[in-house]
């Protein structure tokens, strides 16, 4: 069997490409209409201009016949006759507006009306569209929560979502050195957006009364401009980082040193504002290391009580933050910061349980992201969806 994708970035390594043996997948993204109309269009927004044609990445229309049996992207949806189904984290279409304007007061009834979101919508729920998997329990409730501004196309598009979780290898757990001090671990780019800034503030007290030692993977991106963030203050928070004798930092590390640090560390943290899974709390989690994390979006689902912990917070109903910071010193950054100097003092008062729940960890990533099992379900997808026995 043939199946063919177009993204070639992280989210389809770990959910689509060469994930099923059996299977011979084949890069399209040179077939597709949209992906040279977006090129015209990024050439008009970087003159200065507005886009000259009104489309969107999350596209696909072949242009010549593309000789697979069937096509799995990650959040596109395609408007050809050729068999398809798409994995996506929060919601289709995965457009720009929709993502823009779903969440805002009145968002949703304006799209209702949008010619390019009805074609999405009409292109999910013809035969062509086979599934669409959603990466966790609240994708799935976030799809079905917008697809009620449009009834017409509701009760189609709900019958072709499941819902099939990243895979993940787990690894032998590797007990630790209990000895000195306690080794925390934070691995991500988006330092600010996954809540960094916090982590450290709360630390900085906490390590006054437990001895310990933080690992800091980053790059300090600052995503365009998360709040209260400019080029001058990243610069200063990188230098003060390397002034530290409490803090490793590395902008980045190959992946095996990465794993290494997972397989030593006794706390990873996620303490994030905005994430649509989570993927470095399975890292961690198959390595052994259990994980703090806050509780939005997916992260109830992959990080139990038994496991992990969590920061309690409130949410709205896309399962996100109520509320970010809006500057550095905003009123619920602050409450964050207290919230994790809680669970600080509650996990380095209890060690052992550091202990228990890394090896529940590895179990937990053994028995529900196993990639061998992954991989037989996602064959058996194919095999009934692009009808080859």
């Amino acid at each position: 069997m043939k199946v063919g994708y177009t993204g070639n970035n992280y989210p389809e390594k770990r959910n689509i490409i060469q994930r099923v043996a059996q299977v011979e997948y084949k890069n399209v993204s040179r077939n597709n209409y949209y992906a040279y109309l977006n090129r015209i269009n990024f050439w008009f927004t970087q003159k200065g201009f507005s886009q000259l044609i009104d489309t969107d990445y999350y596209q696909f229309k072949n242009i010549m016949p593309l000789y697979v049996d069937g096509m799995h992207f990650f959040n596109s949806v395609s408007y050809g006759s050729i068999p398809w189904i798409t994995t996506f984290e929060t919601v289709l279409p995965y457009f720009n507006k929709m993502k823009s304007g779903f969440k805002k007061e009145g968002g949703l009834q304006m799209l209702t009306v949008d010619p390019i979101i009805h074609k999405a919508m009409d292109a999910m729920i013809q035969p062509s569209c086979k599934a669409l998997l959603a990466l966790s329990q609240s994708t799935m409730e976030i799809q079905k929560r917008v697809l009620q501004y449009f009834p017409e196309y509701m009760e189609i598009i709900s019958s072709k979502i499941q819902v099939l979780h990243p895979p993940q290898q787990a690894q032998a757990y590797q007990p630790r050195n209990w000895e000195g001090e306690f080794r925390l671990l934070f691995v991500g780019r988006a330092f600010y957006r996954k809540g960094g800034q916090e982590m450290v503030h709360a630390l900085e007290e906490i390590r006054k009364e437990f001895p310990l030692h933080l690992t800091i993977v980053s790059s300090m991106d600052v995503e365009s401009g998360w709040p209260g963030i400019d080029h001058k203050e990243r610069e200063e928070d990188m230098q003060w980082l390397r002034e530290q004798d409490w803090i490793t930092w590395h902008a980045q590390l190959p992946n095996e040193q990465v794993l290494a640090l997972m397989q030593e560390s006794h706390l990873g943290l996620l303490p994030t504002w905005q994430d649509t899974y989570g993927y470095s709390v399975l890292e961690m989690q198959a390595n052994g290391c259990p994980v703090l994390t806050t509780s939005i979006r997916s992260l109830p689902e992959i990080n139990t009580e038994e496991v992990g912990w969590r920061v309690q917070h409130s949410t709205n109903a896309w399962g996100e933050w109520s509320e970010i910071p809006t500057t550095r010193e905003s009123v619920i950054s602050q409450e964050l910061v207290n919230s994790l100097k809680t669970q600080f003092r509650r996990i380095f008062s209890n060690p052992e349980e550091m202990e228990s729940k890394g090896r529940m960890a590895v179990d937990r990533i053994e028995r529900e992201h196993n990639p061998d099992w992954h991989a037989m379900r996602l064959n058996e997808i194919y095999q009934e969806m692009f009808n080859k026995k």
